[in-house]
């Protein structure tokens, strides 16, 4: 008896159409699916993270990576683009090759105009070469598939007030300290940080600080009040974790330190808030306790892992911040008062270079990296 396999029937006696196959040198898949946010550049930003894994055993250098909506390219990586976002796992460095058997993930965001209709599912192509070549394998392709999630970002109110408060680390296009976290916790790939912001304040004249870069006293929002973003209970304390010296990163941390004193808000619809680094002794909420938009949660800090006085805030889909996918949100009210120049010179005690192009009041929108904003 002749049993066949492989080919399903169908009604009316018709085949199943059957994909091409074909042996692929490099898979992936994204980390998290992604949700877009409108930001202050008026565009909707779909920010996320593939995984690539070389599979072969030959050197692959990745030289085109495209996301694709419905057959139309929107958004494409190659050359030195490419490589500024794609960091091979266990590696220091930027890079586009991978060994055999090694991963990477690359930041993508695809930006949409804010009118466009936001595609359910992105699929990607990726092109490479290899080293030796391997005949009978594909060196373009797709893969990939990732579903698009299509809830609006929560508005949520300031954390903080007053003029000069620089998006540090942010959303969403540049390997930032934030978005290029992806850290493995308890045995999977998490980017929590996706949509952070470390809010340093800059005063009138520019500076950042005034005096010896080591001392906390240097720093004039050193001690601002740090306000609830929304309504909420309180699922998470840490209260007695030393300040950390400015002007330099402590040597050994553990995850559970990172954040220093820090609150968690359950915000509700799976989404909480978290706001890190607060001096010891400082913060004002109890677990369980019930808050409301704008009450006091605790003093801007520098404990935990961090070298100069900031509130690092994010929203996230768990009560623990770093075992979670990072979500994003908007502000509902917020200037925009120029974009920063010159970071690293701006933390070597010069003043500010704020370039104005862009200034204007935002409303429900998520300011960008090196924005400098002002919050009511």
């Amino acid at each position: 008896m002749l049993v066949m396999i492989g080919v399903p029937a169908l009604a009316g006696g018709a085949a199943a159409a059957q994909p091409t196959e074909q042996l692929t040198p490099v898979i992936g898949n994204p980390i998290a699916s992604p949700e877009p946010v409108l930001a202050s550049n008026g565009r909707r930003e779909l920010a996320y993270e593939l995984q690539l894994i070389n599979r072969s055993n030959s050197t692959v250098t990745v030289h085109k990576l495209e996301a694709l909506a419905g057959g139309k390219v929107v958004q494409r990586l190659a050359g030195r683009a490419l490589e500024a976002q794609m960091q091979p796992y266990g590696a220091v460095d930027h890079s586009v090759k991978l060994a055999p058997g090694q991963g990477a993930y690359v930041l993508m965001d695809v930006s949409l105009a804010r009118k466009a209709k936001v595609p359910g599912t992105l699929t990607h192509r990726i092109a490479v070469t290899m080293k030796p070549k391997q005949a009978a394998v594909a060196t373009s392709y797709e893969l990939a598939p990732t579903k698009v999630t299509k809830r609006e970002a929560i508005v949520i109110a300031p954390p903080l007030r007053g003029p000069g408060w620089v998006v540090g680390n942010g959303c969403c296009s540049e390997f930032t300290a934030h978005r290029g976290t992806v850290l493995p916790v308890n045995g999977a790939a998490h980017v929590a940080e996706r949509f952070a912001i470390d809010f340093v304040q800059i005063d009138p004249m520019g500076r950042l600080f005034e005096g010896p870069l080591d001392q906390l006293s240097s720093y004039p929002y050193f001690g601002d009040e740090i306000l609830s973003a929304t309504a909420g209970k309180v699922v998470g304390v840490v209260d007695d974790i030393p300040e950390t010296p400015a002007g330099a990163l402590p040597p050994a941390i553990t995850a559970e330190k990172a954040g220093g004193n820090h609150v968690v808000v359950a915000i509700g619809h799976g989404r909480y808030a978290f706001y890190a680094h607060m001096q010891p002794g400082s913060v004002r909420v109890k677990v369980g306790q019930k808050v409301k938009v704008g009450q006091t949660l605790g003093l801007l800090g520098n404990s935990g892992n961090s070298d100069a006085p900031h509130l690092h805030f994010h929203i996230m889909d768990s009560p623990h911040p770093l075992l979670a996918n990072g979500l994003p949100y908007r502000f509902s009210n917020f200037t925009v008062e120029g974009t920063l120049a010159d970071l690293a010179k701006l933390q070597a005690g010069a003043a500010a270079k704020v370039d104005p192009r862009g200034r204007g009041a935002r409303h429900d929108e998520l300011p960008l990296n090196n924005q400098v904003i002002a919050f009511p």
